[in-house]
């Protein structure tokens, strides 16, 4: 009996002990403070990776739409001269003589400068009781000049240049009589750059045709 009560007074010693010790360890540790708003640390934030500005480049804008040639370019027709036959005009009979006289462009750069000629002839003949009256007309023409390209229009300059003879023969029971004639005459005319453009004058008219290209 004295063992037993020996014995549990020992285990609640030690009990004692234990809680007393345990009850020395919690009074002495330091509690851990916590964070207040105003002693957070914000984390750091990431940096961002700077990224290359692309750089626009000015393009040349090229033109879609070719500059059309001038008109002039390769050029190229005929131009109808009509003169007029005075002594076949005074007794009745054709009163023109009419040539075509062809003409071209020769320069594909301005100044187009352009050139041509050609034969104009003419021969006519009235006949009556009293005998004959003939006339011939032989005449040599040469083109120059130029085609100009302007902001209200093309147009052709042309100094067109004549030269040659006329015979006027008159028969009459054995008599037989011969006029001649012989110069040069110029005319200076433009025309504009159309089809069908009539210029003329006195005793002479011209007709301009242009050839398709």
């Amino acid at each position: 009996m004295n063992t037993r009560l020996s014995t549990r007074r020992s285990a609640m010693a030690l009990s004692i002990l234990v809680l007393s010790a345990l009850a020395c360890g919690l009074g002495s540790t330091s509690p851990t403070p916590l964070p207040t708003a105003g002693t957070r640390t914000p984390a750091p934030l990431p940096n961002p990776t700077p990224t290359a500005t692309p750089t626009t480049v000015p393009q040349m804008i090229s033109p879609t739409d070719e500059i059309p040639a001038s008109k002039c370019v390769g050029l190229s027709g005929e131009i109808e001269m009509s003169v007029l036959v005075g002594p076949s005009d005074a007794v009745g009979l054709e009163p023109l003589a009419v040539g075509n006289i062809p003409f071209s462009v020769v320069s594909d750069q301005p100044p187009y400068t352009l050139q041509g000629g050609g034969p104009i002839t003419y021969a006519d003949t009235l006949v009556e009781e009293w005998g004959t009256y003939d006339v011939s007309m032989n005449l040599q023409t040469t083109i120059t000049g130029q085609c100009l390209s302007a902001e209200d229009g093309d147009s052709l300059h042309i100094l067109l240049t004549m030269t040659g003879d006329q015979l006027v023969t008159v028969k009459s029971q054995g008599f037989q009589g011969e006029y001649p004639w012989s110069g040069e005459s110029t005319q200076d005319v433009t025309f504009p750059l159309q089809d069908g453009a009539v210029v003329q004058g006195e005793g002479w008219s011209m007709v301009l045709h242009l050839l398709a290209r």
